[in-house]
């Protein structure tokens, strides 16, 4: 018979002759497996849901006009939803510099009324197509004489019908390139 070892430093006890052991602390939770109480993990479980739906309902409320939760300062995330709205107009500026500067003045209070409308689901440059297609096809975004005007709306439509802007190259891009040795054409 083998007496079991116990190691002093965790408090739990194994037994030589089958590897099981037995004690007080295991894992990050300090409780060995047989102290876990499935109440406990249902308490947990229901838990962890509701913080999911308040999220959920706050992520909406920032990004895709959704109501303001309950328990949230309604100024606060109307700030900070026009915060992101900026944020992504500006980024999509900078994906797609040509659309500023066809709708010029109207560029930035179209792209927050479509913001607020059209959550995105994409890419920033997906994002930027699809508002220009919305600012062609939603005349009712427009305020009375602010209309895109025929011109406009012709830059625009060809914009919008040509390729996909190209992505610019970042600095590894460039890097890689400035290294790999040109092929010289023969003659």
């Amino acid at each position: 018979m083998t007496t079991p070892e116990t190691d002093t430093t965790t408090g739990t006890t194994t037994d030589r002759t089958t590897g099981t052991t037995a004690g007080t602390t295991t894992g990050t939770t300090g409780r060995t497996p047989e102290t876990v109480h499935p109440p406990e993990d249902c308490r947990l479980a229901a838990a962890r849901a509701r913080l999911a739906e308040r999220q959920e309902a706050l992520l909406a409320a920032l990004v895709a006009g959704g109501p303001v939760p309950p328990g949230f300062d309604e100024a606060q995330v109307h700030a900070q939803a026009l915060g992101l709205a900026h944020k992504r107009r500006d980024t999509a500026a900078k994906v797609a510099p040509d659309l500023p500067r066809l709708l010029g003045p109207q560029y930035g209070p179209l792209f927050l009324a479509y913001a607020r409308r059209h959550p995105q689901t994409g890419g920033y440059r997906a994002d930027a197509r699809a508002f220009a297609a919305w600012a062609l096809a939603n005349t009712s975004a427009y305020g009375p004489g602010e209309g895109l005007g025929p011109e406009r709306r012709r830059a625009l439509a060809r914009w919008l019908d040509g390729p996909a802007p190209e992505q610019p190259t970042g600095p590894l891009t460039r890097l890689r390139r400035a290294l790999t040795p040109r092929r010289r054409p023969t003659h």
